[in-house]
């Protein structure tokens, strides 16, 4: 059993209210580009690092004129569900996967919001917390945190259902596609994204995916690595070694005092994955085709300024585990002129050994859990559904759920009046009845 549903979801929820009117014509200040490397960290990891970000925000406005009066609101919610998990998406704030849920004992796997509360973190200020979020173009929480994506429905070749989520991102000049699926009997939700870059020049680019899960003191963190790329106060960065850093197990974050950032040095030749385990040895897992390599720990501290901030997110304790396509979150890649970049992520339940990956011994742990996600989901098997997924991913979606906005079709419009080429991926389209008032100046 496969099933795609829509359904509608009442949550406490503050006032996003309207966009700033006035324009955000200050530079981006961008702490991560003033980032410098000491001597631990190898020359071909310095490439590009601090490279690529943009010099201002416009043409996105502001999302500052939320509060913090939360009132029942409803929210279009879209669900895919089959024997085991069940996911549920938010298409109107950036397609975010709210809940991911372990049906055999009803758990959730994600550390799942309960409210509605924008915070001032996301590139155009208002953020959110919790779930799994996609962040696309340039160092931080991407312009479409807290606003729709256009989406749409589809069947793969066997008839499973899908959702399909696009736009048009306003800064990179590029289009991304976001396509989720739940096979009958499939232990993983798989995610599969697509970027294009229509340009006739090299963009730098940039993609995260934040995926939080609660945090408890036995919580322990365990990726395929030996190593992570860390910054201390003068935002230095060095390398330095897991789980033992200074004498502290950084695999426990439950147990630091401050917030801070680990970005694992996943090797070439080692499989992607991290997760985040129980002290029963439980916990949600996430691995990716090889294009998708970075891996990364943020963690609030449990100093008295973590817990504020959680607080007023309304979150449980939580932490993020993260997946990029760079090392770090300075780094932006060249991606060149008319290339398509895509990659499958996987997202399921872990269950290991306890004492195994609570031990010291961290190859023992590693190895661990290595085999009990190759058991879940084969690398090959993610491999092989990735070639698979390039034909059924052109084939444009059925019914539309979201429009999203108006700019993606405004640009289509351009480029065919000045005869340029073609800025959609084959599966996607800009539906020309999205562009409204704020469109129709440019139309005119």
């Amino acid at each position: 059993m496969s099933e795609l549903r829509i359904e509608k979801w009442t949550l406490p929820a503050a006032n996003l209210g309207p966009e700033n009117p006035l324009p955000p014509i200050a530079s981006l200040r961008d702490l991560h580009a003033e980032i410098k490397p000491d001597s631990s960290v190898p020359v071909e990891e310095r490439e590009h690092l601090g490279w690529g970000a943009p010099l201002g925000l416009l043409p996105y406005r502001m999302q500052d004129s939320y509060d913090r009066t939360r009132k029942p609101k409803e929210f279009q919610v879209v669900v895919l569900e089959n024997e085991i998990l069940r996911a549920a998406f938010f298409p109107c704030l950036g397609g975010r996967l709210w809940s991911l849920v372990h049906k055999p004992d009803n758990r959730e796997l994600l550390a799942r919001n309960p409210v509605f509360q924008p915070c001032n973190l996301a590139l155009r200020n208002a953020w959110l917390s919790g779930g799994v979020e996609w962040n696309f173009g340039w160092t931080g929480h991407w312009p479409y945190k807290c606003s729709p994506l256009i989406a749409g429905t589809f069947r793969l070749p066997d008839g499973t259902p899908g959702l399909r989520m696009w736009e048009w991102e306003r800064v990179r000049q590029m289009p991304l596609q976001i396509d989720a699926w739940l096979p009958e009997g499939s232990p993983v939700l798989l995610v599969r994204v697509s970027l294009y870059n229509p340009s006739t020049e090299t963009t730098p680019v940039y993609w995260w995916s934040n995926i939080a899960v609660e945090q408890h003191p036995d919580t322990r963190v365990i990726v395929s690595a030996d190593e992570a790329i860390t910054s201390n106060h003068e935002n230095t960065l060095s390398v330095c070694g897991i789980p033992i850093s200074e004498g502290c197990d950084v695999s426990y974050p439950g147990l630091q005092s401050y917030s801070g950032d680990l970005f694992f040095r996943v090797p070439g030749n080692e499989r992607p994955w991290i997760t985040g385990l129980s002290g029963q040895g439980r916990g949600l897992f996430q691995t990716s085709t090889g294009r998708l390599r970075g891996r990364k720990l943020y963690r609030w501290g449990n100093h008295a300024g973590g817990r504020n901030w959680q607080s007023f997110l309304g979150t449980p304790d939580y932490i993020e585990i993260q997946a990029g396509l760079a090392r770090t979150q300075s780094h932006h890649l060249p991606m060149p002129a008319g290339a398509t970049w895509s990659w499958i992520e996987a997202y399921g339940d872990l269950q290991t050994d306890s004492v195994k990956i609570h031990g010291k011994d961290w190859f023992l742990v590693r190895k661990t859990v290595a085999e009990a996600i190759e058991k879940i989901i084969p690398e090959s098997k993610l491999e092989a559904m990735m070639a698979d997924s390039n034909k059924w991913s052109a084939v444009p979606p059925n019914d539309l759920i979201c429009c999203g906005s108006g700019w993606g079709a405004l640009e289509a419009k351009r480029r065919e009046c000045a005869g340029e080429r073609r800025m959609e991926l084959p599966g996607i389209f800009f539906p020309a009845d999205s562009m409204g008032a704020e469109q129709q100046p440019w139309l005119t």
